[in-house]
This record gives C-alpha cells, structure tokens and sequence, in this order.
C-alpha cells in the first residue's frame, strides 16, 4: 500500500485545520475569560455603587430626621421659657410651627423616595426592612393625617402595607 502525494496533502492539511482550531478555541477560550473577569469587575462596581446611593439615601434620611427632632426641641424650648413667665410671640410661634412643618415634610419625603427604592427593588427589601419598619409602622400610625387617601407620600404607604402583610 503506497501513500499517495494527495494523501500526504490531505494528512497535512488536516493537521494545519486540527492546528487552527485548535488556536480558535484558545482564542475563544481567552475571550471568554477576559470577559468574565470583566463581568466580575462590573458586578463589584455595580454592588459598590448600589451601596453608596444606599449610604446617601440613609444619610439624608438621617439628617432630615435630625432637623424635625431640632424643629421640635426648639419649640419644647420655647414652651419652658414659656412656663418661666415670659410672654408669648407670635411671630417666633409662627416660625416655629414652619420649621417644623418643614422639617417634617422633608423628613417624609425622604422617607417616600427610600421606600420607592424599596418597592421598585432598587435596595433590598430584605436587607433593610429589619432596620426601617419600625420607622415606617410608627411614623405611618402615628401620622394618620398625613398617609390619608389623598397623600403625596404613595411609596410610604404601599411599603407600610407590604409589610404589614408579611
């Protein structure tokens, strides 16, 4: 049995084929690793960007809670200079009862916008409902006024009964 010429070209461009896709699947292999690790690094990017617009959120959540409970230390205040025989004002009365409306208002605003975040999955239910659903059961109970059925503040309102419900 001899081995033609054309077989020896047929052996010899099989093994340059097995040698180029061999190469391919290297290729694709390292491509596939290389996004991958992207894909890693973008995941982390994502998570720690997600818990600095949390942080953020919080924060401001705070700062506002800490400008009503001013607001209502500063008319407490008044209400003991009151008591020590001064004459009341009706002007610093007037501003008093603003800032803290005010003050309350923002606080519940950013209340509506964490519990939006909540509801549209933007933080994690989960994670913080352990943290603010006294927050929410105690402002929402203790305020029925303000979460009425005309209420501006919807998130508050469908997050409070979320989980209520659960």
């Amino acid at each position: 049995m001899e081995i033609s010429t054309l077989d020896w070209i047929n052996a010899t461009c099989s093994i340059i084929s097995l040698l180029v896709a061999i190469g391919a699947l290297y290729f694709a292999f390292s491509q596939i690793k290389q996004m991958n690790s992207q894909l890693k690094n973008m995941n982390n990017t994502f998570k720690n960007s997600t818990l600095m617009t949390v942080l953020e959120l919080e924060n401001e959540l705070i700062r506002r809670k800490v400008n009503w409970d001013d607001a209502n230390f500063q008319i407490r205040e008044y209400q003991i200079s009151l008591e020590k025989k001064e004459k009341p004002n009706k002007e610093i009365i007037e501003l008093l009862q603003d800032k803290l409306g005010t003050s309350f208002e923002n606080y519940l605003n950013a209340l509506d916008r964490f519990c939006y975040c909540v509801l549209h999955n933007y933080i994690s239910d989960r994670d913080w409902k352990t943290e603010y659903r006294e927050v929410v059961f105690d402002i929402v109970n203790n305020n029925p006024e303000e979460f009425n059925v005309n209420t501006r503040f919807r998130n508050t309102i469908k997050t409070f009964q979320k989980w209520k419900d659960e």
